[in-house]
């Protein structure tokens, strides 16, 4: 019994402390979707940047994507996997968190970088077909001197998009 409520206690004390642990020690939200890292390089030869994205893999994954969300961690993010190349557009319904929306081609290019403003159901399509969309905090890429031109690397292993 004495184990038992050891245990609750530290655990009450290290939740209570933990607000100002290292967000990338802490695991996101689970919304039931697979999470993994992507790295993203603003040239082949520069330094690696991470981030850890939910895969939104099949279509209602994809049209729920990251709505009602009330907050994200600096280097959380999700990303949206199409089949093949696809030109429709990304809005911001029901989405609380203003977003920096990355359409990246096939080829893992970071084609072009839109705002997203929360609530805001203008479509935001892009010049060029893509095959994956990041979408982050809005910023993110600037305060990580990535933008337009940048890699995304993905890991083996990701979803076959439906």
């Amino acid at each position: 019994m004495r184990v038992q409520i050891f245990r609750v206690i530290l655990f009450l004390i290290t939740s209570f402390f933990c607000g100002g642990c290292d967000e990338e020690s802490t695991p996101p939200p689970d919304f039931g979707l697979p999470i993994t890292s992507i790295t993203l390089r603003a040239t082949a030869d520069s330094k690696p940047v991470h981030v850890s994205v939910e895969i939104a893999s099949t279509t209602p994954q994809r049209q729920q994507g990251l709505m009602h969300r009330e907050t994200m961690s600096e280097n959380r993010g999700m990303l949206f996997l199409f089949a093949q190349d696809v030109s429709g557009g990304f809005w911001m319904k029901n989405t609380i968190l203003p977003l920096t929306i990355a359409y990246i081609g096939a080829d893992g290019r970071v084609q072009e970088l839109r705002t997203g403003e929360p609530f805001n159901e203008t479509i935001l399509r892009p010049e060029l077909p893509y095959r994956y969309v990041l979408e982050v905090n809005e910023g993110w890429f600037e305060r990580h001197g990535l933008g337009v031109g940048s890699m995304v690397e993905l890991p083996p292993g990701l979803p076959t998009p439906q």
